[in-house]
């Protein structure tokens, strides 16, 4: 890709500004760090100044107070887990007792099903056995009263 000489020059203009602005801007955000970096060490004793007002005066230390209230969280979280684990531990059971329950079930059916057919058969058996004794009694009645189980 060629460059126009109106192109060229509007680059070099370009960066003879933009080149200078950078620069300012650099050194003013390095003055910036500079002037945070030597806050530090004031800002140290100024905290451990407050701190030990704060001790002299009797109150605890914000670090301490702060310290308190996650060790009560930690309580309450360590209640929470517990409480959670124990939920736990009786789902198992009763998924455990219902997986029992659900087995059981899969072994009777077989076993349900053929009692129901044997009853089935012996009522029909039955139920026949009475249609037998009704129309013997309707040809014979005599014969069918001497002949009743």
């Amino acid at each position: 890709m060629e460059l126009t000489p109106e192109a060229a020059f509007a680059m070099f203009a370009a960066s003879n500004i933009a080149a200078p602005l950078l620069n300012a801007l650099l050194s003013r955000r390095h003055a910036k760090h500079e002037a945070a970096v030597e806050q530090v060490p004031v800002h140290e004793q100024r905290l451990k100044a407050l701190e030990q007002e704060r001790l002299d005066a009797g109150q605890v230390p914000i670090l301490v107070q702060q310290m308190g209230a996650v060790a009560a969280d930690v309580k309450d979280i360590k209640a929470d887990l517990r409480r959670v684990g124990e939920h736990e531990s009786a789902l198992r059971l009763v998924d455990l007792r219902l997986k029992a329950l659900e087995t059981w079930q899969a072994e009777a059916r077989p076993q349900l099903a053929r009692a129901a057919h044997d009853s089935h058969t012996l009522m029909g058996e039955r139920n026949n056995a009475l249609r037998i004794q009704h129309a013997a009694n309707l040809v014979d009645p005599q014969k069918a009263a001497r002949s009743k189980p």
